[in-house]
């Protein structure tokens, strides 16, 4: 896990590839992050301890919202964003891509497995 001091707190990135990243990041009381936006990316944040702010800008103007733990908040590839910690807060921050339901292409239709079954179960 690669970890990184921030003005705000601290990241550790857990996992990264072309189409999502995985971080924990510590907040420390009081402190922002800097206020950007993403080209492609969505930015979803879970919050697992402490107390948070999300401020986004939207073409309606400026909106707060606070976060609990327990609580999470997705913001859009293009919006501009901020976090704020209320207090010491630690949460988990998922970058991705667009999801596309209709991305899956299926070879076969599923149903109960003859094939795999005997092989994994020891029989």
């Amino acid at each position: 896990m690669k970890r990184e001091s921030k003005v705000w707190g601290e990241r550790w990135l857990i996992r990264q590839d072309s189409t999502h990243a995985v971080s924990f990041l510590k907040l420390n009381e009081g402190y922002e992050c800097s206020w950007h936006k993403h080209q492609s990316k969505y930015n979803l944040f879970v919050v697992l301890s402490g107390r948070i702010g999300i401020m986004t800008e939207q073409f309606d103007g400026k909106r707060l919202v606070g976060l609990l733990p327990g609580n999470c908040f997705t913001t859009k590839p293009g919006e501009y964003h901020k976090f704020v910690a209320f207090e010491d807060s630690e949460i988990i921050e998922e970058m991705y891509v667009e999801y596309c339901e209709s991305d899956i292409e299926r070879s076969n239709t599923g149903g109960k497995s003859a094939e795999m079954l005997p092989k994994i179960g020891g029989a």
